[in-house]
């Protein structure tokens, strides 16, 4: 009878040992949506610091990355991304790809930027500092900052995670239209999907 109550007493110990474990583990995610944008300085391909607040007045997209992604890939391949940058051409819009991943380095974003013929800046986010800034779970990811420096759109790019629907959705796209139009956003968050950033833990 006495170890009976003595197992009963540790089963009970021991679950609420795994709750304390697991809530310090994964700690409630912010929203920082409708929030100035955390700033931050990172370095690009060609060795310059780049700054957030360096385009202050412009509206800002940020694309997380990772050159090994089979999602990213596809999007490159399609040309998804370089093709909505080069739409907004002259608008005051601002396209920053950032990559978290810890096991690469510039030389790595560089041969990515080569391989695609990319015009916008690439990145390096390889301490993980700035992905983890912004909760950034997946690649790719992508986050939208109006010309306030107000967060105003997180999630996927699009709503095509398999790559097999003929009807894409681009959220990008419609957030930087209505942003662009004064309006309100119609949606400002949705689920990202892709790769697991390659956080150095």
């Amino acid at each position: 009878m006495c170890n009976f109550f003595y197992l009963f007493l540790l089963t009970i110990s021991l679950a609420n040992a795994e709750v304390t474990i697991t809530s310090s583990i994964i700690p409630p995610i912010p929203n920082m949506l409708g929030k100035l944008a955390p700033d931050f300085t990172l370095i690009d391909t060609g060795g310059e610091s780049i700054s957030l607040h360096d385009f202050k007045g412009k509206h800002i997209v940020l694309e997380w990355f990772n050159p090994d992604c089979r999602r990213v890939q596809q999007h490159y391949q399609n040309k998804s991304m370089q093709n909505l940058q080069k739409k907004y051409i002259g608008k005051e819009i601002i396209w920053l790809a950032i990559n978290s991943s810890y096991y690469m380095n510039q030389e790595d974003n560089k041969r990515w930027r080569d391989v695609n013929s990319l015009s916008y800046r690439l990145l390096g986010d390889f301490t993980g500092e700035v992905g983890k800034l912004f909760h950034v779970k997946t690649t790719p990811q992508m986050y939208v900052i109006n010309p306030s420096g107000i967060l105003i759109y997180q999630g996927a790019f699009d709503n095509n995670p398999e790559g097999d629907k003929v009807e894409v959705i681009n959220y990008i796209e419609i957030v930087l239209d209505e942003s662009l139009a004064n309006k309100d956003i119609s949606k400002a968050e949705t689920e990202s999907y892709g790769c697991l950033v390659k956080y150095k833990y």
